[in-house]
């Protein structure tokens, strides 16, 4: 019996594909038509992952309430949730969903410019932010 090489590929993409299935392994197609893998962490969420930093280091001066109990909005920006985030600032927005290079926390944070009192931001919660940021900037 001679096989088509359709036939061929039809018998090795479905355990190929049961095996992806399984081991949550996305198949990436690089330019040259080559297969390779990657694994890729799951998706950072801005409650358990963004809001925790944005708390810790940006909401004393951008939303929070200072020694007087009146709420502190520096250039009117507000890090105190999602929503008021995606408002931005006197400014206008300061995320561009998926492109962190063009979003103004980003720039802001990346350079050590903000937390302007505070030590600046950790390589990891850096990274945190600007992956959040190109995955699309999701309120998750």
């Amino acid at each position: 019996m001679i096989w088509t090489r359709f036939e061929v590929m039809g018998v090795l993409a479905v355990p190929l594909g049961l095996m992806l299935a399984r081991t949550d392994l996305p198949l990436t197609l690089v330019a040259q038509g080559e297969t390779q893998f990657s694994y890729t962490e799951a998706e950072i969420s801005f409650s358990e992952d963004v809001a925790p930093i944005l708390e810790e280091n940006c909401v004393i001066c951008h939303g929070g309430a200072d020694e007087n109990g009146a709420i502190k909005k520096e250039m009117e920006l507000d890090l105190t949730s999602y929503d008021a985030l995606m408002v931005g600032s006197e400014f206008g927005s300061i995320v561009e969903p998926g492109n962190a290079e063009d979003s103004i926390l980003w720039t802001m944070i990346e350079f050590g410019d903000m937390p302007q009192d505070g030590e600046p931001l950790t390589t990891e919660e850096l990274e945190v932010i600007k992956t959040w940021i190109a995955e699309g900037a999701q309120n998750n």
